[in-house]
């Protein structure tokens, strides 16, 4: 069924652990749900003596996403179609975009425009807020700052480069700071060495970025993101740790802390598993307890999970890895999102469209490039649309205890009183007492 390389990957993700198992059957019920009371009045003020209050959960506040990449870049409109339906059907957040030599190709002719030229995988910023505005699905911008992707006009001497990126942050932040809250502001600074072109960036840009953030995007998220490095464990000496452990005490305000989880470790050749660095569930567990220790949520930011032919059966790998990963994620009380990277096979970066060629070989999707589900996608529906998905009756009676436990997030309430029924949108949010008062005209 699997290759030695999957079982023995498998074999360490899966590893039979009580007490990982406990956290996170706990750690769902106490950190992503919780109870709301009712307290239903007339118009004039009275107690409602008595109600049936039936409870449906319409979307999580718990951020499940995915990039955005590929809005209108299908060639045929049923395709474009289908994805938006089969994005919508599953996630709440979704990653716009704004990597800046795509962006800007040509200096002071920024790509926001639904008109703009045509670049595949990169669709404009306005066309994807557009599509985010249909399906009421969460925007995230990625990224402001990343050393890679600099456009080949940026100035080539660490001063004007910087006020070139200072005019490209203001510019975004006055089309877009009002309506996309979340912004990755750098992007894998861990990666950077003397090798990478334009490496006039200078030393300390990270810092100098978040503090730009900080005066163009004052009210939004500001995440600093960062690949595989994460999970390289050094307790308090961790390096990543340590780079925002050291922006948060020069004074950055530092909102968000974005881990990406490519599983591969090569695309070049058939042992795409990193089997050497193998992450157990207690090793990933003990990892997100040093980050929390920064108190500042953590995304969950870049998925990719293989499905790889060369795995022996490579859906069934992927699905048993996604669950695996996805609960013990989710339950972590410093989370607060899981990103999943490309949603559908064959469209994943630097390969032909539709073909098994180069990064499209490791199957990362979560469907097929005809959009059937995989079995992995199977899985996330379920997960997300049923097990962590509340729908509860409360049989409502003045100076009664009137409470409802569920998953955070929105829900449609249709309550029924001897006057008739009235249908009320709901919130039952980490972030709040979760008194909920309605009036009933």
């Amino acid at each position: 069924m699997f290759t030695e390389e999957a079982q023995k990957y498998l074999g360490f993700l899966l590893k039979e652990d009580s007490e990982i198992d406990f956290k996170i059957k706990y750690g769902t019920e106490m950190y992503r749900k919780g109870f709301g009371h009712f307290t239903l009045r007339d118009k004039d003020g009275n107690d409602i003596p008595g109600a049936t209050i039936k409870l449906k959960q319409k979307n999580h506040e718990y951020k499940f996403g995915c990039n955005a990449f590929m809005i209108d870049c299908f060639p045929e409109a049923e395709q474009n179609q289908q994805y938006e339906e089969t994005f919508a059907s599953l996630f709440n957040l979704a990653v716009v975009p704004f990597y800046w030599s795509d962006l800007e190709p040509e200096p002071g002719k920024p790509r926001f425009t639904k008109d703009s030229p045509f670049i595949y995988r990169r669709p404009a910023p306005d066309r994807v807020l557009e599509f985010c505005k249909k399906y009421n699905i969460t925007p995230k911008g990625h990224t402001l700052c990343w050393h890679h992707f600099t456009p080949e006009w940026a100035p080539k001497n660490s001063r004007d480069l910087m006020k070139a990126l200072d005019k490209r942050f203001k510019e975004i932040s006055e089309r877009y700071a009002d309506i996309i809250p979340g912004w990755d502001v750098v992007n894998e600074a861990q990666f950077r060495h003397p090798g990478v072109r334009l490496n006039e960036l200078p030393d300390d840009h990270v810092e100098r970025c978040f503090k730009l953030a900080e005066r163009y995007f004052p009210c939004n998220q500001k995440i600093y993101n960062d690949n595989n490095n994460w999970w390289n464990y050094q307790g308090d000496y961790t390096p990543v740790y340590l780079l925002v452990q050291s922006l948060i005490e020069h004074g950055c305000q530092v909102d968000g802390l974005g881990l990406q989880y490519h599983m591969f470790n090569s695309i070049k050749n058939d042992n795409c598993l990193d089997v050497n660095r193998p992450l157990t569930p207690r090793c990933v567990w003990r990892v997100l307890d040093q980050y929390a220790k920064l108190n500042i949520p953590l995304n969950m930011s870049e998925i990719s999970l293989l499905s790889c032919r060369s795995l022996g059966d490579g859906d069934e790998f992927q699905a048993l890895a996604l669950e695996r990963l996805y609960r013990l994620w989710f339950s972590h009380p410093a989370t607060e999102a899981i990103i999943w990277w490309n949603l559908v096979d064959g469209t994943a970066a630097y390969a032909p469209m539709g073909s098994e060629e180069g990064e499209n070989r490791l199957r990362a999707g979560l469907v097929n490039y005809d959009f059937t589900d995989k079995k992995a996608c199977k899985v996330l529906r379920r997960l997300i649309n049923e097990e962590w998905h509340t729908a509860t009756t409360v049989e409502y009676c003045a100076g009664g205890d009137n409470r409802f436990h569920g998953f955070y997030g929105e829900y449609e309430a249709e309550i029924t009183t001897d006057n008739g029924t009235f249908t009320r949108t709901v919130d039952l949010s980490k972030y709040s007492r979760n008194e909920i008062i309605i009036t009933l005209e």
